[in-house]
């Protein structure tokens, strides 16, 4: 295989691998059902960090969001949920999650008055142990980058180990 080729298809891989996270995010948005409504009642979990779960008036279900990582505490769903002057809300639900709306079942939300959808859905697909196979993702392609810097002795492999290191330790972090 022709050396111009193999650097093609690593940096190829390399950028495939930096985007996969922001794609799917954004792939997994259009995936989302709005649901609108009245908030009858708002209750706080009773964990270390705290969560807050509602119903509103036209399901039976409760909704709730536990994203507990570093991201959440860029969120304002406390201020939302109780705010007295405006008990209308408007949210998403997975459409798996919309087939249990009016039987009763524990919803997670996705985004409270469409704000923080997209730190909603990195919390809702990737969990805090799901972290670990793209960081090992990460890790091996760190390897695959100093094999290129050794083989083909381009500083550009050089950039991509380094923007793996940190995107992995960022990713683990969140």
């Amino acid at each position: 295989m022709n050396f111009n080729i193999k650097i093609f298809i690593i940096i190829l891989i390399s950028i495939a691998g930096i985007l996969y996270v922001p794609l799917k995010l954004i792939f997994l948005k259009s995936n989302l059902i709005s649901i609108n409504g009245a908030l009858t009642e708002v209750t706080k979990s009773f964990t270390r960090v705290p969560f807050y779960k509602f119903r509103i008036a036209d399901y039976t279900n409760e909704f709730y969001n536990s994203g507990t990582g570093v991201l959440s505490n860029l969120k304002d769903d406390k201020k939302i949920l109780y705010n007295k002057n405006d008990k209308h809300i408007t949210f998403f639900v997975n459409k798996k999650d919309f087939l249990k709306l009016k039987k009763g079942k524990d919803i997670q939300y996705i985004g409270l008055q469409k704000k923080n959808v997209f730190i909603d859905i990195f919390y809702y697909y990737f969990s805090q142990f799901g972290k670990l196979p793209f960081f090992v993702f990460c890790i091996l392609m760190m390897c695959l980058n100093a094999y290129a810097i050794y083989t083909f002795k381009l500083k550009i492999f050089e950039f991509l180990i380094v923007v793996y290191l940190f995107y992995g330790i960022l990713i683990l972090v969140l």
